[in-house]
């Protein structure tokens, strides 16, 4: 059986920056006219959104906030593809009795 290892975010600056400037040179499509949420988020939103990410989201605070929480790794072997390494955080609920919730992510 594999083993849990802890694990740490740390994202290199250089993926940031990659980041920074993909949101920089991001070209956005026309929105047909009335197309509210029946076709994907509306284009205002993902705008918004991207101008957050570009200006005020601050990463390494975040990076920090999730590092206080106990995250490991473990490999997990899938057939005709190989290993994986999947993340999780392993946070027991103070509430005696309470239903564990598992969040995946890709």
């Amino acid at each position: 059986m594999a083993s849990i290892t802890p694990f740490t975010i740390s994202v290199p600056d250089s993926q940031l920056q990659r980041l920074s400037e993909k949101l920089q040179n991001t070209t956005f499509p026309d929105e047909l006219d009335e197309a509210g949420w029946d076709l994907g988020a509306p284009l205002a939103d993902i705008k918004r959104l991207t101008k957050y990410w570009q200006e005020k989201y601050d990463w390494r605070k975040a990076e920090a906030a999730i590092n206080q929480l106990p995250n490991y790794k473990i490999p997990i072997d899938i057939d005709r593809y190989g290993t994986l390494d999947i993340h999780f955080v392993h946070q027991k609920s103070p509430v005696e009795g309470a239903i564990p919730l598992l969040f995946c992510h890709g």
